[in-house]
C-alpha cells in the first residue's frame, strides 16, 4: 500500500466518475500519460481488476466502486486540512462545468463565456442542463462546479448566493402593432397568446396567478416547450407572450409598456459544501457576480 498516495486516489475517483482517461487528464490538468501511469500503478497494487475497457471508455468494476467510496472519505478529510490549491486564471486550462436552466443559458452563459475567455484564455466551459432531481447529486460527486437557476428549484441545502432579481414582461414581435393596441393589462385578453410549459425553466404558473388575481383572461393558441422557439413562432404568428425581462432583452421583441414588476423571481448560483474553499470555484463565482454588476 506504500505505493499508493493521495494522487492515485484522486485519479481513481475521477476515472470512476468520468470513465475516460482524456477527460480525467483535463479535469486534473495533467497529461493522459500521467493518468495512465497512475492507473498502471494501481493495477499492480490491487488484487482485482479496476476497469474494463470498452469502445466508449472505461467501465469501473464493482471493486473499483468500493475503493472509490473509501477513497472519497479519505480525500475529503485530507482536503479539509489544507487551504485550497491556488488558481491562476492566466495559465489554467481547467474545464468548468456549470449546471444552468434555460433562463441562465440565454441570459448569463453567453456573456460569462466571453468574460472567461478574456480573463482566463485557457479555461473551458461546459454547460449542463438543469435537472431538479439530479443537480445536487451531480455537484456532490464533483461532476459540476456550480448550478445557476431559479431559487424555487435550486436545492436550499446547497450554498447559495442570489445573482439577480428579474420580473416578467409582456412582449410582441418586432414590427407588430399589438403594443399600440394594448394600453392596460386587461387589453391582453383581446389578443392571442403563446404560453410555455411550466417547469424548471419557466415559472408560468406565476403568470396565471398574476392574471387571475386581476381578473384578466387570455386565449392561448400554442404552448411552447422553451423560450428559444418563441422568436421563430412570433415571426409567423402575431401574438403576445409573457417572458422574463432578460429573455425579452435577448432581441427580436417589443416590450409592451405594462407594470408587471411585482411578477418577480430570484436567480441564484449554488454549489455543494464539498467545494467550499475551492480557489477555482471562488474565482468563477466572482466572475459571475462581476458580470451581473457590470450588466
Amino acid at each position: 500500500m506504500e505505493k499508493i498516495d493521495i494522487r492515485h486516489m484522486r485519479v481513481l475517483l475521477h476515472l470512476v466518475r468520468e470513465k475516460n482517461v482524456s477527460r480525467v487528464a483535463e479535469r486534473l490538468e495533467i497529461s493522459q500519460q500521467a493518468v495512465s501511469n497512475y492507473l498502471k500503478r494501481m493495477r499492480e497494487v490491487f488484487p482485482n481488476e479496476l476497469f474494463l475497457r470498452q469502445s466508449a471508455g472505461l467501465q469501473p468494476t464493482d471493486y473499483a466502486y468500493d475503493l472509490a467510496a473509501k477513497f472519497e472519505k479519505i480525500v475529503e478529510e485530507i482536503d479539509g486540512i489544507f487551504n485550497s490549491f491556488p488558481f491562476d486564471p492566466a495559465t489554467s486550462e481547467y474545464a468548468f462545468r456549470v449546471i444552468a436552466n434555460e433562463y441562465a443559458q440565454l441570459s448569463i452563459i453567453p456573456s460569462l463565456s466571453l468574460l472567461m475567455r478574456e480573463r482566463a484564455p485557457g479555461v473551458k466551459l461546459e454547460v449542463i442542463d438543469f435537472n431538479p432531481d439530479q443537480h445536487v447529486k451531480t455537484l456532490a460527486q464533483g461532476e459540476a462546479d456550480l448550478v445557476i437557476g431559479f431559487s424555487d428549484y435550486v436545492d436550499p441545502g446547497l450554498v447559495r448566493n442570489r445573482l439577480r432579481s428579474d420580473h416578467y414582461c409582456c412582449v410582441a414581435r418586432q414590427g407588430s402593432l399589438l403594443p399600440r393596441q394594448i394600453q392596460v393589462l386587461a387589453d391582453v385578453s383581446l389578443h392571442p397568446h403563446v404560453d410555455f410549459a411550466s417547469g424548471v425553466g419557466n415559472l408560468g404558473s406565476r403568470v396565471d396567478d398574476f392574471l387571475s388575481a386581476r381578473d384578466v383572461s387570455r386565449t392561448v393558441i400554442a404552448t411552447l416547450p422553451c423560450y428559444t422557439s418563441l422568436q421563430a413562432f412570433m415571426h409567423v404568428n402575431d401574438t403576445v407572450a409573457f417572458v422574463p425581462s432578460a429573455i425579452a432583452a435577448t432581441g427580436g421583441f417589443q416590450v409592451i409598456d405594462l407594470d408587471m414588476s411585482s411578477l418577480n423571481f430570484n436567480l441564484v448560483v449554488g454549489w455543494h459544501r464539498r467545494a467550499s474553499g475551492s480557489a477555482s470555484r471562488d474565482w468563477l463565482v466572482q466572475v459571475i457576480a462581476g458580470l451581473h454588476t457590470s450588466s
